[in-house]
């Protein structure tokens, strides 16, 4: 039987290689946008804006991934509750 903690460790590990996927498809896609336009340049400088939209995707990835909870935390809501709590009711 495998322990809670072992599979914590094996989802913290498999989140980590998802996002390592993430990242891999996201520097070719980038790259790809930018060669198509540097191949057939256009006055407007297109691949800024699928560069822009796609790292604050990957960004979101990464601190979901390397930094959970540190924007939306069920324990720190919980703390917060119950510090409130205590506030008012004492």
């Amino acid at each position: 039987m495998v322990s809670i903690i072992e599979q914590q460790i094996y989802e913290r590990a498999r989140r980590r290689v998802s996002f390592r996927i993430h990242f891999v498809a996201y520097i070719i896609g980038i790259l790809i946008n930018w060669v198509v336009w540097m191949v057939y340049p256009t006055p407007h400088v297109w691949p800024i804006w699928p560069t822009l939209g796609w790292s604050i995707g990957i960004l979101s990835h990464y601190l979901g991934v390397y930094h959970p909870g540190w924007v939306f935390s069920i324990e720190k809501e919980m703390d917060r509750m119950a510090r409130k709590e205590l506030k008012d009711g004492a």
